[in-house]
């Protein structure tokens, strides 16, 4: 998949490519599933870069100075470089852990960008047992993947949503309250002290997490920078969950059943498009995954 045409999801074509070769540190994977990130929707409007990061596949080369791997092996991992969404890649070995054999292919190549932050932020604000966290976007990519991890912890869990989604997240041991106006006399009926706050969402809710007393060292955002930056609270994620242990401790846990990654939909790579229309119309909860392999 490339994408340099700045004009949004229609900019988006399949190029034929020679097959890149693995060069000093680097694994050649076949790309068996690779999600798409809401972040890279913005970019589809004005940057040349190719906007996909994670991935899942087959070990089908190496390069010098590689240890560790051997073709055939199942990985999962990123690409810094952000041109996942294709048949076979490069990748760093420095960049790649090993598939547990029981997790999902669609599940393995989702696991980097948005599970890592919800870890990161998650690690930012330290849950402990018997404190009560506050989630908002608590059905979404990253907010669900933290909500399950600080429950994880000990923590009471509540997740700022909509009500479509309280079922669901009632289901894994998180009280839901409605987001919205009024959302902060809700969550103070819900609990008489909020110990810590992780944002998904931005839009407010730094001041939210301030004004229900939260210390500033327990706020963290994935979202707003900008307002972390200026109220002095954390604005940790993705990068600072732990690199390949962190991923490689998410991917453990997916496979045992003790963290639910949901899929929404996976396409071929032809229908790449669709896929991203998909994503933007954010009417399902779970991941998009692009099947590279799969051209109709």
């Amino acid at each position: 998949m490339r994408y340099d045409r700045f004009t949004g999801i229609d900019g988006v074509y399949l190029a034929d490519l020679p097959e890149p070769v693995a060069g000093p540190g680097e694994v050649l994977v076949r790309v068996e599933a690779a999600a798409l990130n809401p972040g890279a929707l913005p970019a589809l409007h004005g940057s040349s870069y190719t906007p996909g990061r994670d991935l899942a596949g087959e070990v089908v080369g190496l390069g010098d100075d590689v240890d560790g791997f051997a073709p055939g092996a199942a990985v999962l991992g990123w690409l810094s470089s952000w041109d996942a969404h294709a048949q076979v890649v490069a990748v760093p070995a420095t960049q790649l852990v090993r598939k547990p054999p029981a997790l999902p292919w669609d599940v393995a190549g989702s696991l980097y960008t948005t599970p890592m932050a919800g870890l990161g932020a998650v690690r930012a604000v330290e849950p402990r047992p018997g404190e009560t966290v506050v989630i908002s976007g608590a059905s979404g990519g990253v907010g669900f993947t933290a909500a399950q991890l600080a429950r994880r912890a000990g923590a009471t869990v509540i997740g700022l949503t909509s009500s479509a989604h309280f079922e669901l997240l009632r289901g894994y041991g998180i009280e839901p309250v409605e987001y919205g106006d009024g959302e902060r006399d809700r969550v103070r009926s819900a609990a008489a002290r909020v110990d810590a706050f992780i944002d998904a969402v931005g839009a407010g809710y730094i001041d939210l997490a301030i004004g229900l007393g939260v210390p500033l060292d327990r706020i963290d955002t994935v979202v707003d920078y900008r307002g972390a930056k200026e109220k002095g609270v954390k604005a940790l994620g993705t990068i600072d969950a732990g690199g390949l242990p962190g991923l490689a401790g998410l991917a453990a846990l997916a496979a045992a059943g003790d963290l639910h990654i949901p899929i929404a939909a996976a396409y071929p790579l032809t229908a790449v498009r669709d896929a991203y229309r998909a994503l933007a119309d954010r009417k399902t909860h779970g991941r998009v995954v692009l099947h590279p392999q799969e051209l109709t």
